[in-house]
């Protein structure tokens, strides 16, 4: 299981992706839900934005502490953690890539070039 800096806590499962998409989702909504709630301070001077993306890092250094941790007991379970991660990180940035590209192939880039 990997918790959250609020300690809501995301239970690890046999199906990798579900498990990855349940933690994106917590992540998410937790972040999100503390950002509302630290924004509605009277002292808090920053865009609810900027704590929201300021939660989801701080939650992103939770759980790689975590998976640090867990390293030590279970090492082989943790690379592949860890690889299944990056691999659905690929994957969904891959979709957006794909639209980069179709989109610069269709208005007359060359293959190969670097759009911007």
């Amino acid at each position: 299981m990997i918790k959250l800096i609020n300690g809501f806590e995301v239970e690890y499962s046999d199906d990798f992706d579900r498990f990855f998409q349940n933690l994106l989702e917590a992540v998410i909504r937790v972040s999100r839900i503390s950002a509302v709630k630290k924004k509605s301070l009277k002292d808090e001077n920053r865009s609810e934005r900027d704590i929201f993306l300021q939660e989801i890092m701080d939650n992103c250094i939770f759980i790689t502490h975590q998976l640090f941790t867990l390293y030590k007991d279970n090492e082989k379970f943790t690379k592949f953690i860890i690889t299944g991660f990056i691999f659905n990180s690929v994957i969904i940035a891959l979709n957006e890539f794909e639209n980069n590209s179709e989109d610069g192939s269709r208005k007359g880039g060359d293959e190969g070039e670097i759009l911007h």
